[in-house]
């Protein structure tokens, strides 16, 4: 039988244990409020994420319209300069059909169509539109296309001897390829016919 002190000595025992697990539970209480005051930081910083999200997707969605707006103006209205450009032209050929209507000097107005045809060339290169030199060249058919071949001692094979219609360039794009006699040998002229 145990006596008296053996009993104290276990009750001692069993509040020392009782005391750790109090202090163990304080301690994860501790824990678990530390963990949930850090879920309430994360959610918080989730919830500001999830709004600079939703803010950047409207400014995104925002600068697609106004581009696709800007993209727009620009084809609409993109030959404004090259348009007011021309119209001087415009102004000139109507002063030279006028003139022309008064007076029969044809002299005159060959000078005055032949300025005009300059100041169109200006223009044109002005705004990069430039034409494509090919005769007496090779033949390159991203630049001109051959419509006729003729035989030619004068030329090498595959040059171009005669520009039937003259070919544009905008900056360093064809806009509109030359049309354009194509030198052959003989023996090919033979072979075609």
């Amino acid at each position: 039988m145990k006596d008296k002190s053996d009993f104290q000595e276990e009750v001692q025992e069993v509040r020392e244990e009782l005391k750790k697990e109090e202090e163990e539970i304080e301690n994860l209480r501790g824990r678990v409020a530390e963990l949930e005051e850090k879920v309430r930081k994360l959610e918080q910083i989730a919830k500001n994420s999830n709004i600079r999200a939703s803010d950047l997707q409207r400014e995104l969605d925002y600068f697609k319209e106004r581009y696709r707006r800007d993209l727009e103006e620009q084809r609409k209205y993109g030959s404004e300069p090259l348009a007011v450009d021309l119209l001087s032209v415009v102004d000139n050929f109507e002063r030279a059909l006028n003139a022309s209507y008064t007076s029969r000097d044809f002299d005159s107005l060959l000078k005055g169509v032949e300025m005009i045809l300059t100041e169109l060339k200006r223009i044109l290169e002005k705004h990069g539109i430039v034409e494509i030199e090919v005769e007496g060249k090779e033949f390159d058919p991203f630049l001109a296309e051959a419509v006729e071949t003729e035989a030619c001692d004068d030329h090498p094979p595959n040059t171009v001897i005669r520009v039937l219609q003259k070919g544009y360039k905008l900056h360093d794009r064809v806009i509109r390829p030359a049309r354009v006699v194509v030198s052959v040998s003989k023996e090919e002229e033979e072979e075609i016919t």
